[in-house]
């Protein structure tokens, strides 16, 4: 079962065929992958700054064995988030290709909460249950 969006069917592909693992693998969601997110639009293409797709799909950029930019940080256990500024506000896209902004602390936005939202609740498990439940390990009810 899909409990964790499409980052548990990430994780369950990488740990179900660990031993076999193409040399290089992309992992993206199911729509065109273009700049941006916009909140609600299930088009939003979520990518962020100035990243193409096709950086993803160029294996060992400048020989490094990874390429990964982050374009959401998220908090836990309290569940807070904050979105890179480049994937927002075109105004605000920076020329970074890098795994974190250039801007550093300044290329984020502020720290938001939202009972409502998926990671919160929705499904079961929800995502501060999941983390609660196999990562923390201590059980705390998220419900409350």
């Amino acid at each position: 079962p899909n409990v964790g969006r499409e980052s548990h069917s990430f994780l369950h592909h990488i740990v179900h065929n660990y031993d076999t693992l193409a040399p290089w693998t992309v992992f993206s969601q199911a729509v065109r992958p273009s700049w941006g997110f916009f909140s609600g639009d299930s088009q939003s293409g979520h990518l962020s700054d100035n990243v193409d797709f096709w950086d993803y799909l160029r294996p060992y950029p400048n020989r490094e064995d990874s390429y990964f930019v982050f374009s959401a940080a998220s908090h836990f256990p309290s569940g807070l988030q904050a979105s890179r500024a480049g994937m927002l506000f075109k105004a605000l896209r920076s020329r970074s290709k890098t795994s974190c902004p250039k801007e550093g602390a300044d290329g984020w936005g502020e720290w938001w909460f939202d009972a409502g939202h998926p990671h919160v609740s929705g499904r079961k498990p929800s995502m501060l249950e999941f983390y609660h439940h196999f990562v923390a390990l201590d059980e705390k009810n998220t419900e409350q």
